[in-house]
């Protein structure tokens, strides 16, 4: 575990509060029990919700996609506030510094924990059948390769280089 871990899950506070909104929505739907719902804490699983493993391959598929792709559509619209509605005053510019800090924040917390990706590696490799391998493995791959970047902070370098490049292009 890494300071820098910990430091910028405390400083993208308003994405991890979110996404753990959408996973334990998720994990309600597909009725998986939660073993501990604290939101940030000082260990692996900030900003994740720890509980047990999730049954099916589609189940657990979709309890790591839709919360990825609500905080990416969330972190777009953030980032598109200020290109829109561009800043001509003082209160133009405050908004457009917090829609920029809530678009880092949600891209650098979208992705599943660690142990979720290697949970749905298993569940789709092992008992998931042939059409859910080749549909769910390019989803798979990103976030499986998202949940290693979230766990050592690329994310967040990488979230803030997204936020930059909206204002660019």
């Amino acid at each position: 575990m890494t300071a820098l871990y910990i430091i910028t899950r405390y400083v993208t506070f308003p994405g991890a509060f979110i996404r753990c909104f959408y996973e334990h929505i998720m994990l309600k739907i597909t009725k998986t029990p939660v073993e501990d719902d604290r939101y940030i804490r000082d260990d692996e699983m900030s900003s994740h919700i720890e509980h047990e493993l999730i049954k099916g391959p589609t189940a657990a598929f979709f309890t790591a996609l839709i919360p990825c792709l609500l905080c990416l559509w969330g972190a777009l619209l953030m980032a598109m506030c200020p290109v829109v509605f561009r800043p001509t005053s003082v209160a133009g510019t405050v908004f457009t510094g917090l829609s920029v800090w809530f678009a880092v924040s949600l891209l650098s917390n979208c992705f599943p924990s660690v142990e979720d990706a290697f949970n749905l590696a298993d569940r789709i490799y092992r008992k998931g059948n042939l059409f859910q391998k080749i549909i769910f493995a390019p989803f798979f791959a990103v976030l499986f390769v998202g949940a290693y970047a979230e766990r050592y902070s690329v994310s967040f370098f990488g979230a803030m280089a997204a936020v930059v490049a909206v204002f660019v292009f």
